[in-house]
């Protein structure tokens, strides 16, 4: 997938407010948690992610419900390889919560400060960048 249009606006508030004063993939982990954290109000419906996603795959396997609930930031330890979430969804007759990485979902139904701050993450990552894997400690 092409590399969508560089947004100034967009880019503007990714290095000015997200990962300012960020010197390694780490801590722009860490920014990105925080901005998420400080801007996602939950909850929010949404589904998979399309095929035509430049997102990485993960192992983590989603639900096969169509919609499901984000209900809250994941208090996983692995958000410095991507953002996980924790979503909600019925299957058959009980309700399962799980950690699943954001860049697996499209959210569908949010408000304006989510929208835009789940936009702004989808941008970052079709842009080509990553989060720090486990042993990475290069400067950003």
């Amino acid at each position: 997938m092409a590399r969508p249009p560089i947004d100034e606006e967009r880019e503007h508030r990714i290095t000015y407010d997200i990962i300012v004063d960020c010197y390694d993939k780490y801590e722009v982990s860490m920014g990105w948690y925080s901005y998420l954290l400080d801007h996602l109000n939950f909850p929010l419906k949404a589904q998979r992610a399309t095929a035509s996603s430049s997102h990485k795959a993960s192992n983590q396997k989603l639900p096969k419900a169509e919609v499901v609930r984000i209900i809250g930031m994941s208090e996983t330890d692995g958000f410095e390889t991507d953002i996980f979430v924790d979503i909600e969804y019925d299957d058959a007759s009980q309700t399962d919560v799980v950690a699943i990485p954001l860049s697996q979902l499209q959210i569908v139904k949010g408000d304006d400060e989510s929208m835009q701050a789940f936009e702004d993450w989808q941008y970052w990552i079709d842009q080509g960048n990553e989060l720090a894997e486990p042993d990475e400690d290069e400067e950003y």
